[in-house]
């Protein structure tokens, strides 16, 4: 899904409430701090919540760390769960185009895929439970 696909289903929903400024209704990619490889992974998301009764009322949403943090103030039940879900699956999603990847490191910790990788190196976390 590209920026032009993403800002049309942005609007086809109605838009989504900004937290901070509820007057502000969000139907721009530009809110959403991450590259366009990540949109169909955040139109499932907010799809789910909104099957689950969620007001549409967003904080932030924004790559850390290279995984996807989506933040809301109210959720209904079952909505921490769905947010982790695709929280995780976006350590296995490039930011830049949609195609499996792996978290990588160089001075910034991002998902992408080889092609986008720019030679960084996978960034593994051990366990040592």
């Amino acid at each position: 899904m590209n920026k032009k696909e993403f800002e049309e289903y942005l609007v086809s929903i109605g838009g989504l409430v900004s937290y901070w400024k509820p007057e502000n209704v969000i139907v721009e990619a530009g809110y959403f701090s991450y590259d366009e490889g990540w949109y169909d992974l955040t139109k499932d998301l907010i799809d789910e919540l909104i099957k689950l009764g969620w007001n549409r009322v967003i904080s932030q949403v924004k790559e850390k760390f290279g995984g996807l943090r989506f933040y809301t103030n109210e959720l209904p039940e079952g909505g921490n769960k769905v947010i982790a879900k695709y929280e995780n699956l976006s350590y296995h999603i490039c930011e830049k185009c949609g195609e499996p990847g792996v978290l990588r490191d160089s001075s910034w910790r991002r998902t992408l895929c080889n092609e986008h990788s720019n030679g960084a190196k996978p960034f593994y976390i051990i366990d040592i439970r």
